[in-house]
């Protein structure tokens, strides 16, 4: 598999954004690039992780009745 991830990435990256910001019309749209392309990293980042990987980790900060329970409830 190798480095076929990063590739897919920068070949997507390059024809959906940079293709397309090359057009005039786009120009208003892809401009400035801090107010889309900042967000978009970080909404990256963030699917990256597991998911309600946030919540546990605060729950697995509190000490007590609130902590992590990975059990089941017993069936009556």
């Amino acid at each position: 598999m190798g480095l076929y991830w990063l590739w897919s990435y920068v070949f997507a990256f390059w024809s959906t954004v940079v293709v397309g910001c090359a057009q005039p019309v786009n120009w208003n749209n892809c401009w400035p690039p801090q107010e889309w392309l900042v967000p978009a990293i970080h909404d990256y980042i963030r699917a990256k992780q597991p998911p309600y990987s946030e919540e546990r980790k605060i729950l697995e900060q509190t000490n007590g009745r609130h902590a992590v329970d990975d059990r089941r409830a017993e069936s009556p």
